[in-house]
């Protein structure tokens, strides 16, 4: 993980999906940003990656 500076992180402001292929899965999630907006191309692997560490985040355990 990366080590945060002296300087503030970057919010994200906005989350947007847009699907570019269904089979096999690739999106688009584009997060706005105080700097802009950030561009990541993701598929169904790292989507659920991405719901995982948000649902430890929430305090969400799946196990449960």
């Amino acid at each position: 993980m990366a080590r945060l500076t002296n300087t503030a992180p970057n919010r994200v402001l906005a989350v947007d999906t847009m699907v570019v292929n269904e089979e096999p899965l690739l999106a688009l999630l584009n997060l706005e940003t105080d700097d802009g907006a950030v561009e990541l191309a993701i598929n169904r692997t790292m989507a659920e990656l991405i719901v995982d560490q948000l649902l430890t985040l929430l305090g969400y355990d799946e196990e449960e």
